[in-house]
Order: C-alpha cells, then structure tokens, then sequence
C-alpha cells in the first residue's frame, strides 16, 4: 500500500527581501506528514521566523511552491485561502503583541469561531469556555485582557486562538524562549497533549537544541536560508553532520560559569 501524500510540502522556496544582500530564504524544500513532530532549529538570523511566515501566507516568496492538502496554497486567493486557512495556524514567539492589548479573552477567541462559522453566535461563550479549559486555564479568564495574565497564561491563550479553528498543522514560533524554567515545561506538555489527543501535525521553530527531543521526532536545521540537515531527532544529536549543527548542540550543552558565591 502506498504511503499517504505528505500534509505540505514546501519546494524549492526563496524569499529575498529588495535590498537585502542575501536570501534570507534560499531554495528550501521539506515534507511534513499529518501527526508528524519536526522542528525547525538554526541560530538568530538563520532565516527560521520568515519560513514559518512564509509557510502560513504572512510573506509571499520570490520563488518556489507550498502544497498544503494536496492544493496549492500560493496560488490561493479569497474565500478559498480563507477556509485552507483554518486547517494551517501559527503561534507567534510574543503572546501579547500577537492578541493586542485592547481586546477581552473572550472575543480573541471568539473570533476564529465567527470568521470560519464554526459555532453559532449562542454558543460562542460555552465554545470560549471549552478552549479554555482545553489548555488548563480557568474560563473566568475570558473576561481579563491579556495584560492582565502572566506569560504562561497569555501563551495558552494564543494555543487556544490557533486551536479553534481545530487546524491540521500548527507551526510555534519560539513558543517558549520568553518564559522562565517550569512555565516553559507547562507549555511543552500542553503542546505535545494536545498534538496526541488530535493527531495534530506541530513545526517548532526554536533557535534551542536542548529543546528538540521534548517537541520533535525529526530536526531540520537551518543555516543562512537553507536546510543543511533533515534526521530523526536522535539521530541527528547522536552524530551531527552540518557545522551549523555543531555549534547549535556547543550552546545547548554549555553550562553557565559557576557563581562565585556557590558552595
């Protein structure tokens, strides 16, 4: 039997900004699978943020194609990307820039619900209530604006807006990189329970290897645009090939200085 058609492929891909010197995207391909972990790991600047935007029809590229459900997502317009939309949402790295400061939880939430007619305008508080719960947060919190929560509350929330439109593929940019050690657990744990329970294809985008084996099965590296390795997590820390890849797993491994006042 044949093996199903990957859930996007993204061929060939280039993004180069007027002006800029280089490529910030330069000829990226990969396939991802419905279910699948993968995570998309490079240094700042190596080009991760503007593929994952890329990806997501946030920035239209120079060259190269992205099929998203067997269509072709650039070619898309209107009504059409609109719905294919709801199936491929992203979390952005800065929770509260993303939700906006002006707005209760509940009508960021509700509004998903309303652009891809997903509950009836009756049923919309119970459905806020439901995604709420959903990522372990209090339905009570419907009623804060998102500067009233803490970091780890506002990142659950942005789960929960990218969550109702119950997408096929969620791409996290950096979900993790702003909270402190036991939130940042919180919200991985939040993320893989969610992917198990709906077979949700995840791309986490992380400039941290140290991070890749609680979020991934497999690792595309990126350096300077490109993809310069693409192996099962294990693998690929095992044995890394790419220089990139060295450097990326120095910084993981590299333990602080100890404090002077230490015993």
């Amino acid at each position: 039997m044949s093996a199903p058609p990957p859930l996007l492929e993204v061929e060939d891909l280039v993004f180069s900004p007027r002006g800029a010197p280089r490529p910030l995207v330069a000829g990226v391909r990969f396939a991802l699978h419905a279910g699948e972990r993968v995570a998309l790991v490079g240094a700042s600047g190596a080009g991760k943020s503007t593929l994952a935007r890329l990806i997501v029809r946030l920035l239209e590229p120079n060259a190269g194609r992205i099929h998203f459900l067997g269509r072709d997502l650039l070619a898309l317009r209107g009504e059409p990307l609109r719905r294919l939309r709801a199936e491929l949402q992203m979390v952005f790295q800065d929770p509260l820039a993303a939700l906006g400061p002006r707005r209760r939880v509940g009508a960021l939430l509700a509004d998903p619900l309303r652009a891809f007619d997903l509950a009836p305008r009756e049923e919309l508080q119970v459905r806020v209530g439901e995604l709420l719960r959903a990522v372990g947060l209090d339905p009570a919190l419907a009623l804060r604006f998102p500067h009233e929560l803490s970091g780890g509350q506002r990142q659950r929330v942005a789960i929960a807006r990218a969550l109702a439109s119950r997408p096929r593929l969620l791409v996290l940019d950096e979900p993790t990189s702003a909270l402190d050690l036991s939130v940042r657990a919180q919200i991985l744990n939040l993320i893989e329970r969610l992917r198990a329970e709906t077979n949700l294809a995840t791309l986490v985008i992380t400039h941290d290897l140290a991070l890749v084996r609680a979020v991934a099965d497999r690792v595309l590296v990126m350096d300077a645009g490109r993809i310069v390795e693409d192996r099962p997590v294990e693998a690929l820390l095992a044995a890394p090939r790419a220089d990139a890849t060295r450097a990326l797993l120095a910084a993981a491994l590299r333990l602080p200085e100890p404090s002077p006042h230490s015993p």
